[in-house]
């Protein structure tokens, strides 16, 4: 029997992992597209290694409050200790995030251009609030290609769960930098050995 655990506990490893695997493919088939421009990162900081540390401009913006009671302020006071929080964007025509707030009466101040999008809270500051992820991995030799990137793409679900699908360049462009690897395409010079 105690043979048989080992097995066992690497077959469910490989069930989880597929499963996860699975659950982000149909996050990524059956979300949203909102696009999150990137801020300015310290350029010493831009690209570690085969990673990108991802800097997002999020445009906190404040709403008009009639009455104080409802009014949700956006300083740094709603962020205390809350490992995530629910944030609101409006999008512009391109689905480009132009404000975001806390107010959920964004929603219906906006309701074709607006959208819920969680957001972790490393730091308990207003400005290190990001979505889904604050580094980009990349395979080796594309660094150069992804300092051109100008926007985060995110498939955000219906509960505001984002999941980082790509870097866009201005306008939204497709960067392409993984067809720019000749490796990727089996395209690596053949060894000769002499003999």
């Amino acid at each position: 029997m105690k043979k048989n655990i080992p097995i066992v506990l690497a077959v469910l490893s490989v069930v989880f992992f597929i499963g996860l695997i699975l659950k982000n493919e149909q996050h990524l088939k059956h979300s949203d597209s909102i696009f999150i421009r990137l801020a300015p990162v310290d350029p010493r900081s831009l690209i570690q290694g085969d990673y990108m540390v991802l800097n997002y401009d999020l445009s906190f913006a404040g709403l008009p409050v009639q009455n104080s009671q409802i009014g949700i302020p956006t300083s740094d006071t709603v962020i205390q200790n809350k490992p995530k929080l629910m944030a609101y964007v409006v999008l512009d025509d391109q689905r480009r995030v132009v404000k975001t707030s806390f107010d959920p009466r964004l929603l219906d101040m906006y309701p074709k251009f607006s959208h819920r999008i969680v957001l972790k809270n490393p730091d308990n500051r207003l400005n290190a609030l990001y979505p889904a992820s604050n580094s980009f991995l990349f395979a080796e030799g594309l660094a150069e290609c992804y300092q051109a990137a100008q926007y985060a793409e995110f498939k955000v679900d219906e509960k505001g769960n984002p999941l980082l699908a790509s870097l866009r360049g201005e306008d939204l462009k497709d960067l392409a930098c993984e067809d720019r690897k000749k490796w990727w395409r089996g395209n690596l010079p053949i060894l000769m050995h002499k003999d």
